[in-house]
């Protein structure tokens, strides 16, 4: 057994197949949980590498590898033991990369990805398979051919999630070159993403000899030690100006202390965050505040040298208690936004938290702390809450949010406290990037009668837009105004459709249209809301047992409505029309600019 930590370069370079064993299980990565941060971490990398030409590595973690021989056309084949998420997702990556490059001219790019994504021609023989790289178990190997050959088309396939990473990735890759910042430069932009994700990006690689057992676990433990945070540097810096002892020797100090920096609870200091972002609240906070302060993104873990700029520059006009009193206020208003303890806008921070959705909060601490008239803090959620969850329903990347809301407070502070909502409906409406557009009424239909929302998006997120729509279906008249928080999602024409749903037998090609229904049936037409009991109740029924059960025990909207003429079969087409249905409440909930 010998580990080398190998780029994807080292790794793919080879005339190799990397096999998925059927012991192993299906690809389940999602965007929520794994595609959305390592974009994050690439773009972010691609970045720097443009700013100053070189990056250091990042670490993707470990694969445990097996040498088995070599096929018969002389391709070295190695059985994935452990980190087949990883190696395949590095796979669909590439490969979304590579498409994008040759769709747009990018010739050399899309060459060397494609070199790390497919063996050569001349080493295939008769098995045409063994042309990839990663070789995924045989329920993925369909999709995965369909989504890696860019002269296949994938639609059929939209329900599993290697197409779905695969469209992922590329329209991701299209959003981030439609940024200012990358816009203008976008040959250069490709070529600093192409170049991070062969030669950036970092793997321990585990190769076990064909005598060790593969069964045995690794783990790779990365001992640091623990530098001191921006917080502690912050809080140190500003005792010493105040000409406090770290000491704390006396009462007088002691009081004055906790005045000056009140941030020692255990809140504080907890870790929140994904990944490599994972971060003590303080820091998080601090960086928050930082950008609200002086109106622009702060990179994490440069908070400190920030803090002492700002300090210096406003110490002419405030002292460091001053400083400090406005740390704590707005600690207060980052805590109470935190812990949705607003009871005017509780539902927006509930949904806040729910989409993760960290880079929104300078703009929500500057409409908190500013006086603002009841009606213009209203209508200012409702635009930040549509524009917000438009995007998300979209499956537009939030990888520009920070340095947008950032600018916005730029505005904020030109506004009248009168007119607060109405600029931020202008500064919204204007913005035409894919990465900071506001998704009309068109495109937010797009979705809903074509996205698999119910693999896209987490059920937390899910669960609220549906939540969503049910309280926009509901009157003033309404018995039930306040909806149960263990409703679970139901899927109309179940995911075990195959048993009670048969495909009309006018479908030329049944495999096709089987492959479709496996699409379609995650779009948000075929998705209601019921009770835990009645989830289990109604399972894998036939529709027509399943519209009985549903007007027998269900109060929502969503099913009522459903149920209003329902139709003698449930079938593509009513999922369509109910899709559109959908939507156009969802428009009154989560309205476009011209409609606030």
């Amino acid at each position: 057994m010998e580990t080398n930590v190998m780029t994807p370069q080292a790794i793919f370079s080879k005339v190799v197949q990397y096999m998925i064993p059927v012991f192993q299980r299906p690809y389940v990565w999602t965007a929520e949980q794994q595609w959305e941060p390592l974009w994050e971490d690439v773009t972010e990398l691609a970045e720097a590498r443009m700013e100053s030409g070189t990056v250091h590595g990042h670490f993707m973690g470990a694969v445990v590898l097996q040498q088995i021989g070599n096929s018969m056309q002389g391709i070295e084949t190695r059985v994935v033991v452990d980190g087949q998420q990883r190696l395949t997702t590095m796979q669909i990556l590439l490969d979304a990369i590579q498409e994008f490059c040759v769709d747009n001219g990018y010739e050399k790019p899309a060459a060397r990805l494609n070199m790390l994504t497919q063996n050569p021609e001349a080493f295939l023989g008769d098995d045409l398979n063994l042309v990839f790289k990663v070789w995924p178990t045989e329920f993925d190997q369909p999709a995965f051919c369909h989504a890696m050959r860019n002269e296949l088309d994938s639609r059929n396939y939209s329900g599993n999630r290697i197409v779905m990473a695969h469209n992922y990735f590329k329209e991701q890759m299209e959003q981030w070159l439609a940024q200012p910042g990358q816009k203008d430069q976008q040959e250069k932009a490709v070529e600093a993403l192409e170049g991070v994700v062969r030669n950036s990006l970092e793997f321990a690689v585990i190769s076990l000899n064909e005598s060790d057992n593969p069964h045995i676990i690794f783990e790779t433990l990365n001992a640091r030690g623990t530098p001191l945070l921006p917080s502690d540097q912050i809080k140190n810096h500003i005792l010493y100006n105040a000409n406090i002892s770290i000491g704390y020797e006396d009462e007088q100090s002691s009081a004055n202390a906790k005045t000056l920096w009140d941030f020692g609870q255990d809140y504080w200091r907890q870790e929140i965050g994904r990944g490599h972002q994972r971060r003590p609240r303080i820091d998080i906070f601090l960086n928050n505040w930082l950008a609200l302060r002086n109106g622009k993104e702060i990179r994490a873990h440069n908070e400190f040298p920030v803090f002492q700029r700002y300090s210096d520059s406003v110490k002419e006009e405030f002292s460091v208690w001053d400083v400090a009193a406005d740390l704590r206020s707005l600690g207060e208003i980052y805590r109470r936004i935190d812990d949705c303890d607003y009871s005017n806008i509780a539902t927006f921070l509930e949904r806040r938290k729910i989409m993760n959705m960290g880079a929104i909060m300078p703009p929500l601490m500057w409409l908190l702390s500013s006086n603002l008239p009841e009606p213009q803090l209203i209508k200012s959620i409702i635009v930040l809450e549509s524009y917000l969850v438009r995007r998300m329903i979209c499956g537009w990347s939030a990888r520009g949010y920070a340095s947008l809301f950032v600018n916005m407070i730029g505005e904020l502070d030109e506004s009248d406290l009168d007119s607060v909502g109405d600029t931020i409906v202008r500064f919204l409406a204007k913005q035409e990037a894919a990465g900071s557009k506001w998704p009309d009424d068109q495109e937010l239909l797009d979705a809903f009668l074509t996205r698999p929302l119910y693999e896209w998006l987490t059920v937390g997120r899910l669960n609220f837009v549906l939540r969503g729509i049910e309280e926009g279906l509901q009157t003033p008249l309404t018995e039930i105004q306040s909806l149960s928080t263990e409703l679970q999602i139901e899927h109309i024409m179940p995911r075990g459709w195959r048993e009670h749903w048969p495909i009309s037998a006018e479908m030329e090609d049944e495999e096709q249209a089987k492959r479709h229904r496996d699409g379609i049936i995650h779009t948000i037409g075929n998705l209601t809301l019921v009770t835990a009991r009645l989830n289990a109740k109604l399972s894998n029924d036939p529709w027509e047992q399943k519209r009985v059960e549903l007007g027998n025990h269900s109060v929502l909207f969503l099913n009522k409505t459903l149920l209003e003429d329902a139709p003698s079969v449930w079938d593509e087409e009513e999922i369509r029309k109910r899709g559109e249905k959908l939507h156009g409440v969802a428009i009154r909930v989560w309205p476009h600019a011209d409609a606030i």
